[in-house]
């Protein structure tokens, strides 16, 4: 039985489309059961797999999914269009560019600069119409790649998301469910940054109006 049971919760954990019904109780337990029996093929009997399953809407992981979403509900979005990314490699003569970055990009006319440094690369998120001017600034050869037509979803979150475990599986499973690839992300607590490519935008933007919806009060 128990053999059944972590086999059962193993495909339930890899598949949050499935969770997202259950957490919203749609789904009626035994024909689940009858479906992941005949899907993956799995020897044991309907109650075996149905007892499973009542046990995995009971467990503590669901309890901490359900009040992420929660969290999440409470937060705020918006977005941003047109921006590229320059990936570049990460050196010191790089290093001693980038406070040029601030000399060029105008904040107060809303301009868009992040900057993410890892242990090999830094990407500069910039607006496309600034891309040639903040190209200049760096030698050719210094340049990985540059990524075009990306849009910006800046998701701003209630104070106690940053107390609040699975805040990024929530959303990542719902960008993933409605096929929408994360080209980057960044945080900057209250704020987490989701970068999409332009034509995923709309169906981003839904995700996380479905998320956060607008206070109807």
């Amino acid at each position: 039985m128990t053999n059944i049971t972590h086999m059962v919760w193993k495909i339930l954990d890899n598949s949050p489309c499935i969770r997202r019904v259950m957490n919203r109780d749609l789904v009626n337990t035994t024909a689940l059961a009858k479906h992941l029996i005949s899907e993956h093929k799995i020897n044991a009997t309907l109650d075996a797999v149905s007892s499973a399953i009542r046990r995995y809407k009971s467990d503590p992981y669901n309890d901490i999914y359900n009040r992420a979403n929660n969290v999440i509900s409470l937060g705020g979005i918006s977005t941003k269009s047109k921006l590229a990314n320059i990936s570049l490699i990460k050196d010191t003569e790089v290093e001693e560019i980038l406070p040029k970055l601030f000399s060029v990009i105008q904040f107060h006319r809303g301009d868009v600069l992040r900057i993410i440094q890892a242990d090999e690369a830094i990407k500069i998120l910039v607006n496309e119409k600034n891309l040639d001017t903040v190209k200049k600034l760096f030698p050719e050869k210094k340049v990985i790649k540059i990524d075009r037509n990306l849009a910006e979803i800046n998701m701003h979150l209630h104070p106690e998301a940053v107390k609040t475990p699975g805040i990024i599986a929530v959303i990542s499973n719902e960008l993933a469910i409605n096929g929408v690839n994360v080209m980057e992300t960044m945080s900057c607590v209250p704020e987490m940054l989701f970068f999409v490519e332009e034509k995923d935008i709309l169906k981003a933007y839904n995700v996380f109006y479905q998320l956060c919806p607008p206070d109807q009060g």
